[in-house]
């Protein structure tokens, strides 16, 4: 089984107060999918990683397209560097469309948005195509978690055709709390996919054990 694990990460310039954290937190969802590959090799795992700052797709960065989990690289601070303005609704639509046509409808799909604010600089993607979109994707079997802070996530995440939300603090400590949280949800997430597999399509409970307010 292939395992796509499409992560859409806020590059905007809110998100410099939280820069070295996000780095880190990055870098150990990348641990915890090479460790869910050695502990599941039947598994095959893939990373891509998308950022966003700036105006419409130009403010759009592939950081790492569809890399196999043995070979990823960490990510280096210069590879992010938060700045301008939030174009979600134009990196959500790039990332999804693109992975879309790259992978087979068998393959798993966890698609993972983390943001510290709202939407503002799109050009392509509107809110009703972002959500037709994943409703879309959704059918397909991909399975949606949306993670925002300054923000009612869970209501944003519904406007998005999005079950799966969480808060967190835009703090350090709110971002180490959240990067737990994902990490053990992945790793749940992993194990499901040996266990059960068909069990992974389309998931709407990702966060019913965890706290509301990370």
């Amino acid at each position: 089984m292939n395992i796509y694990n499409l992560i859409i990460l806020d590059e905007s310039g809110s998100m410099s107060s939280i820069q070295q954290q996000a780095i880190s937190s990055m870098n150990e969802t990348i641990q915890t999918v090479k460790a869910a590959q050695k502990k599941h090799p039947e598994l095959k795992q893939f990373i891509s990683l998308i950022s966003f700052s700036g105006s419409g797709m130009e403010g759009v960065k592939v950081i790492r397209d569809r890399v196999s989990a043995d070979s990823v690289a960490e990510i280096r601070e210069e590879e992010y560097v938060p700045d301008s303005c939030t174009p979600l609704y134009d990196a959500m639509g790039f990332g999804i469309t693109s992975l879309d046509k790259a992978i087979s409808k068998e393959d798993t799909v966890l698609v993972t948005i983390i943001t510290d604010g709202m939407e503002n600089s799109s050009e392509v993607y509107s809110s009703s195509a972002v959500s037709e979109l994943v409703e879309s994707q959704r059918k397909k079997g991909w399975t949606f978690a949306y993670i925002g802070a300054n923000q009612d996530s869970v209501e944003v995440a519904r406007e998005m055709n999005i079950s799966n939300a969480l808060n967190f603090r835009a703090n350090g400590h709110g971002v180490k709390k959240m990067t737990r949280t994902l990490n053990e949800l992945r790793t749940t997430f992993y194990d499901m996919a040996c266990e059960a597999p068909d069990s992974l399509r389309d998931r709407k409970d990702l966060f019913i054990d965890a706290e509301s307010d990370c």
